[in-house]
């Protein structure tokens, strides 16, 4: 897990957010979903197929410096979720990698937002919201 942030202040980083990069995954439906976040991304956002059924969602905590740059995120990064149900309330469940307050309920005919940031060790949650 990286103790580090993205940036680092050394010469050649860029902390003026010109050239941090965005994902955008749309992961289909499935009971369980893994996140991969990339250690080249900043920000990642998931868009999941319709939540027809509970779902519980895992995401990576690698070091991006000792392992592939591209397999970890860095302190401070983020990751947000728009999540839909079918016609029933679904129950969402964040699980190895995330440290949430609980589970999320996805409202019938609403929808939800959450979001996380990396603090070098765990995804923590940073805000929820569910509405029309």
């Amino acid at each position: 897990m990286s103790s580090i942030s993205r940036f680092t202040g050394l010469p050649q980083d860029d902390n003026t957010d010109r050239i941090l990069k965005n994902d955008f995954q749309t992961p289909a439906f499935a009971a369980t979903v893994a996140i991969v976040v990339k250690g080249s991304v900043a920000r990642t956002i998931i868009k999941p197929a319709t939540l027809t059924g509970v779902v519980t969602f895992s995401i990576n905590v690698a070091d991006p410096l000792t392992n592939d740059a591209n397999n970890g995120p860095f302190v401070g990064d983020g990751v947000e979720f728009y999540l839909t149900p079918d016609g029933t309330t679904r129950v969402v469940t964040f699980g190895t990698g995330f440290l949430p307050t609980g589970t999320l309920s996805v409202t019938t005919a609403k929808y939800a937002y959450i979001a996380f940031r990396f603090n070098g060790t765990g995804w923590v949650e940073s805000g929820r919201s569910v509405s029309a």
